[in-house]
């Protein structure tokens, strides 16, 4: 993602309503692979993620990013670090705020 684009999106993380619709967003794709995020908090989406993310098995985690469309290069390098799921819930989470920041600015 570009350097300039991030930052918006990250600046658009910080809107409380922005969150909520990238929450959204999360939860129905989590949903079309199985999945269900718990102890959701739209103040912490990352914590949220991270902490489903560490009880999903190897092949719905790979659904998952596929489905998300993080790139499997992005995946296999974060693969083999010790702050795998810390890094892969982040990927997610700024993939699927992307999408929300997209579909808010050209619909």
């Amino acid at each position: 993602m570009a350097q300039e684009l991030q930052e918006q999106v990250k600046q658009a993380l910080m809107d409380q309503s922005f969150r909520a619709d990238t929450l959204a967003q999360l939860e129905k794709d989590f949903h079309r692979c199985g999945l269900t995020l718990s102890s959701l908090d739209v103040n912490n989406l990352l914590s949220s993620v991270e902490t489903c993310l560490s009880h999903v098995s190897s092949s719905q985690l790979q659904q998952l990013i596929y489905l998300i469309d993080i790139p499997e290069s992005l995946f296999v390098s974060m693969s083999r670090k010790p702050t795998f799921h810390c890094e892969l819930s982040e990927a997610i989470l700024m993939r699927e705020a992307l999408k929300v920041y997209l579909r808010s600015k050209f619909n």
